[in-house]
């Protein structure tokens, strides 16, 4: 199949994955944001962003390995024999299992915390450091690399 379906497919495809993998992303730079504030409970936009409800655009990641399968069945049936597919699908796999695994139930301890929730559940903070930011990111970058277990 080529032409202007094809071409939206493949387009859809790599949205999903610009979308789901920078919500990621964007997640941890403010889980940085949190770690570094002194008391991240009164900063307006972290409370904004980690308001209580789930994060739609993280999880448009999880449409884009369905949405290759589609560009792969609906295009050039050659390249399911090729490689790049499948270890595109495995980096998909691996990266997919770290946000679902370790990051989203990191940034849900940080929603329910920011809401007051939390503390009333645990008494505490979560997850503190003894310089009292919050170690609760888990994204690609070193200095993000700690995640809340």
């Amino acid at each position: 199949m080529t032409g202007p379906g094809y071409d939206l497919l493949v387009g859809l495809h790599v949205l999903s994955a610009v979308i789901g993998f920078g919500a990621v992303g964007l997640s941890g730079t403010y889980a940085a944001s949190a770690r570094e504030a002194t008391e991240p409970r009164q900063d307006p936009a972290l409370r904004r962003y980690f308001h209580l409800s789930t994060n739609w655009a993280e999880r448009s990641l999880l449409v884009t390995p369905v949405l290759g399968a589609i560009v792969l069945c609906a295009g050039d049936r050659s390249a399911d024999s090729q490689a790049w597919p499948w270890i595109g699908l495995g980096c998909w796999v691996l990266a997919a299992s770290i946000a679902t695994g370790r990051c989203w139930p990191a940034e849900r301890r940080i929603q329910l915390w920011l809401a007051d929730l939390l503390t009333a559940q645990m008494g505490r903070r979560p997850a503190l450091a003894s310089s009292g930011m919050l170690a609760v990111s888990c994204k690609a970058a070193p200095r993000w690399s700690r995640c809340v277990s």
